[in-house]
């Protein structure tokens, strides 16, 4: 097993570069499954939601990102908080791009927290991200969670809370939370 790098997902947002990211909100219209995608808003991490948008657009998942909610507040307010509270709700699932700048934010772990009690545990996963060196800046909360990663054979795989092994393929996972099997 290994975590998802800066790299790889810098990759996937080079390759899809020619395209614009503002299609992702006409296919969450039309998707089966649509993620809230919690992360840093820090420029440094800007590519690396790009790259994972990319990444999920291949396998047909539509993934919300707050600064492309045209009804999301420009400045930050309770309006802001409600409307965070609103799409985790609405939405299929939540996924933190755990980052290193995203677990320093103070705005990532609140919405860990709403997710939890909206969606409970079953519903939110963690995309753990390493540095080009492979280390990974998690806190130990986020271990009561599903996460995503490269398996041994180079696949991506949800592993349960705590294993290491027995992971499920990303996308089988991904059509069992929209209801397709």
């Amino acid at each position: 097993m290994a975590y998802i790098t800066e790299s790889q997902l810098k990759n996937y947002a080079s390759r899809q570069r020619y395209k614009s990211f503002s299609h992702v909100k006409t296919a969450s219209s039309q998707a089966k499954l649509t993620v809230f995608l919690s992360h840093s808003h820090c420029q440094e991490d800007e590519e690396h939601v790009e790259g994972l948008i990319a990444f999920f657009e291949t396998l047909g998942i539509s993934v919300y990102v707050d600064w492309n909610d045209k009804q999301m507040p420009r400045i930050t307010s309770r309006a802001t908080a409600a409307q965070i509270k609103k799409r985790i709700k609405d939405l299929s699932i939540f996924m933190v791009l755990a980052t290193k700048n995203a677990l320093a934010s103070k705005w990532v772990p609140w919405e860990i927290g709403i997710a939890d009690q909206i969606k409970g545990e079953d519903q939110v996963m963690i995309i753990p991200v390493a540095d080009d060196y492979g280390q990974f800046h998690g806190s130990e909360y986020l271990q009561l969670y599903q996460r995503a990663e490269i398996a041994t054979d180079g696949t991506y795989a949800v592993f349960e809370p705590n294993m290491t092994t027995g992971g499920i393929l990303l996308e089988s996972q991904m059509k069992k939370f929209a209801g397709i099997q």
